[in-house]
C-alpha cells in the first residue's frame, strides 16, 4: 500500500504536465489579473461603471477557468476513450452556475447600485388622494389676523400628513402664490396636481373665533363636506382636529396607527404661546426669508421669545427659533448663528423627541458638527413618524447633498417638489446637484427658474456664473461675478475667489487665476498637473468630504480633464470612491 501511494505521488506531476494544467493556471492568473485591472482602473475608476462589475468579471473568469480545466483533464491527447464523458456534464454545470451568479449580480446593480440607489422614502408613493389647503381668509373686522389664519391652515396641513400618509398634502410654500388670488379653485388644483381643495375663513373677535371650512372636488366643483365652528379662542386646537378628522372621514381614508395620540400630544400648552409662535413664523416665512431685512428677523425673535416666556416647554417654538437662526446665518455668515441654531435644535429635541420637526432640526445640527450617524438616525425616525412632511424631506435632501450623495439628494428634492410644486429653493438645489453630475442642461433650466425669483441668492448666483463658464460665455460669467461681488453673500463670500479664479483660468489668465485661488481645479485648467495632484492630495488628506474633493465632484468635473488619466489622480479617485460607497451604504437608503 505505501508503495502504491508513492507511485501515485510520482504520477501526479506527470499527469498535470500531460494535461497542461500548470500552464493553464499560469495563463489564467496572468490574463485574469490583466482583465481585472482593466475593469478596475479603466471601466470602474475612469468611466465610473458600477464596482460590482469587478465581481461579474471574477465570476466569469472562474467559470471559464473551471470549464477549461475540466476539458484539459478529461480530453488531453493521451486520454483513453471512455463511455461516460464527465466533462460534458461538468462544463454545462459550470457555465450555468457562472451565468446564474452573473445575472444575480447584474440585477443587483440595477436594484441597488450605489449611484442608482433609490430610497424607501422616495419610492413613488401610491397616493390614495391629494389635497391643497388654501390660506384661510381673514374676516376679522381689523383684518389683523393674517398670522392666525396662516397658522390654522398650516396646522391642518401638518395634521393631515400625519393622519394618513397615503394622502398627499401640498405644503405651505406652494400655497403662498395663491393667497388672495382671483384664480378659480379648479385652476389652482390643476396647477398643483391635486384632486381636492380645502377653503376656509377665520373671524376672530375678542375671545371668540368663527371658522368656516369647505372641502370641494377640484374636478367637478362639487362640495364634499363643509362645517362652521363658533367657539372660544382656547378651542382653536379642537377646531383644527375636527376639521382634519372630518376631511379624513369624508375622503374615506384610514387613520394611521397612533394618529389619535398624535393629535393630543402635538398641542401646545397655551393658545397665546401658539399665537406668538405663528407671528414669529409669519415674520420669517413671509418677510425675512425673502428680503433678509434685519428688522424682520428681530421682530420674529421677539415673537418667539414671548411664546417661550409663556410656555417654556413648547418644543415646536424652539425648532422654529433654530431655523430662524440658520436663516440668519445664511445672510450674516456669523458662526454664532450656527451655534444658536444647534442650541435651540437641541432644546426642541430634549422637550419633544417624538416631533419630526425637532428630530430633523437636531439631526441637521448633528450633521453640521460631523456626527452623520446621529443625524441620519434622527432622520429615519422623522420619516417613520411623518414621511410626507415637506420640511422633513427637504432637510434630508439638503443633508444628502452636503455629504456628496447627489443621486439620493435628487430623489429627495424631487419628492419635495411633489409636495411643494415650484418651491424655488428646492428647484435651485436640484439644479446644483445636476450641475455636479454633469447635467448642465437641467441645471441651467432650474437655475433660470430660481434666479428669476431670487436674482441675488448667494448660492445660486455662483451656479449661474459656473454654468456660463462651462458654456464658454466668459463675458456673461464676468458680469454675474461682478454682481455677486456687490451683494451680501453671507457665509458664501469666501467662495467668490474660487469662481473668479475659474473664469480667469479658462481664459488663460494664469497670473490672475492663481492670485484669486490656488486649487486643484485651477492648477489642472492651467496645465500644471503636478501642482494639481499635490494640491488635491493635500485637500483630501485634510478633509475627504471637501466639496470639490468628493467622489462624484471629481468624477464629473470637466476642470480635471487634463489629469484625468494620470495614475495618481485615478488612485485618489479610487480612494474617494471607497468613502462614497461607504456613505451610500450607511445613509443612501433611508
Amino acid at each position: 500500500m505505501p508503495s502504491s501511494k508513492r507511485e501515485r505521488k510520482k504520477q501526479t506531476p506527470e499527469e498535470l504536465r500531460i494535461r497542461r494544467i500548470v500552464q493553464t493556471l499560469a495563463g489564467f492568473i496572468g490574463g485574469g489579473w490583466i482583465a481585472l485591472e482593466f475593469v478596475h482602473w479603466i471601466l470602474v475608476s475612469h468611466y465610473h461603471f458600477p464596482e460590482r462589475l469587478l465581481d461579474i468579471t471574477f465570476v466569469s473568469l472562474m467559470g471559464a477557468l473551471l470549464c477549461l480545466l475540466a476539458w484539459r483533464w478529461f480530453r488531453y491527447p493521451a486520454a483513453k476513450p471512455r463511455r461516460v464523458k464527465p466533462e460534458l456534464i461538468l462544463i454545462p454545470v459550470f457555465i450555468t452556475a457562472a451565468l446564474f451568479l452573473d445575472i444575480r449580480l447584474v440585477l443587483g446593480i440595477k436594484s441597488s447600485g450605489p449611484e442608482e440607489t433609490k430610497t424607501a422614502a422616495t419610492d413613488s408613493t401610491p397616493w390614495l388622494n391629494s389635497i391643497a389647503v388654501l390660506s384661510f381668509a381673514d374676516l376679522s373686522p381689523a383684518k389683523d389676523q393674517d398670522y392666525f389664519c396662516e397658522g390654522m391652515a398650516e396646522d391642518i396641513r401638518t395634521k393631515l400628513t400625519r393622519l394618513d400618509p397615503r394622502l398627499k398634502v401640498i405644503a405651505r410654500y406652494a400655497m403662498l402664490p395663491y393667497k388672495n388670488t382671483p384664480k378659480l379653485v379648479s385652476d389652482i388644483a390643476r396647477e398643483l396636481g391635486v384632486e381636492k381643495i380645502l377653503e376656509g375663513s377665520v373671524q376672530k373677535e375678542g375671545d371668540r373665533i368663527r371658522v368656516n371650512a369647505q372641502l370641494s372636488n377640484a374636478g367637478t366643483g362639487a362640495h364634499i363636506w363643509a362645517d362652521r365652528y363658533d367657539k372660544k379662542v382656547e378651542s382653536v386646537f379642537d377646531v383644527q382636529d375636527e376639521i382634519s378628522l372630518s376631511i379624513v372621514n369624508a375622503l374615506e381614508l384610514k387613520l394611521a396607527p397612533g394618529a389619535a395620540d398624535f393629535l393630543n400630544a402635538s398641542r401646545p400648552g397655551s393658545v397665546k404661546a401658539w399665537e406668538y409662535s405663528q407671528k414669529g413664523q409669519n415674520f420669517i416665512n413671509m418677510a425675512y426669508a425673502l428680503t433678509g431685512r434685519q428688522e424682520d428677523f428681530d421682530r420674529a425673535l421677539e415673537m418667539y421669545k414671548k411664546a417661550i416666556d409663556i410656555d417654556p416647554k413648547y418644543g415646536m417654538v424652539y425648532a422654529c427659533l433654530a431655523w430662524a437662526y440658520y436663516h440668519h446665518y445664511n445672510f450674516s455668515g456669523k458662526p454664532e448663528d450656527k451655534d444658536l441654531f444647534a442650541e435651540n435644535a437641541r432644546k426642541a429635541f430634549d422637550l419633544d423627541p417624538a416631533s419630526p420637526e425637532a428630530l430633523v432640526a437636531s439631526g441637521f445640527a448633528c450633521l453640521l458638527k460631523g456626527d452623520f450617524d446621529q443625524a441620519f438616525d434622527r432622520y429615519r425616525k422623522a420619516l417613520a413618524l411623518n414621511p410626507n412632511r415637506m420640511e422633513v424631506v427637504f432637510t434630508i435632501a439638503l443633508s444628502l447633498e452636503k455629504i456628496g450623495l447627489y443621486y439620493q439628494a435628487i430623489d429627495f428634492f424631487e419628492r419635495v417638489l411633489d409636495l411643494s410644486p415650484g418651491y424655488s429653493i428646492a428647484v435651485g438645489n436640484l439644479g446644483s446637484s445636476c450641475l455636479v453630475l454633469g447635467d448642465a442642461d437641467q441645471a441651467r433650466i432650474n437655475n433660470d427658474k430660481v434666479m428669476t425669483i431670487f436674482p441675488d441668492n448667494p448660492i445660486f448666483i455662483m451656479d449661474s456664473a459656473e454654468l456660463l463658464i462651462r458654456a464658454g460665455d466668459g463675458t456673461g460669467a464676468g458680469r454675474v461675478l461682478e454682481r455677486a461681488g456687490r451683494i451680501n453673500l453671507g457665509p458664501y463670500k469666501k467662495d467668490l475667489p474660487y469662481y473668479q479664479a475659474l473664469l480667469a483660468a479658462t481664459q488663460g489668465r494664469k497670473k490672475e487665476a492663481l492670485a484669486f485661488e490656488k486649487s486643484p481645479e485651477i492648477y489642472a485648467l492651467l496645465g500644471l498637473g503636478d501642482e494639481a495632484i499635490d494640491c488635491l492630495k493635500s485637500r483630501v488628506a485634510a478633509n475627504p468630504l471637501d466639496v470639490n474633493c468628493r467622489y462624484l465632484n471629481l468624477a464629473h468635473t470637466p476642470y480635471m480633464d487634463s489629469i484625468r488619466n494620470d495614475p495618481r489622480f485615478l488612485a485618489i479617485l479610487a480612494g474617494q470612491k471607497k468613502i462614497y460607497d461607504d456613505l451610500v451604504k450607511k445613509y443612501g437608503n433611508l
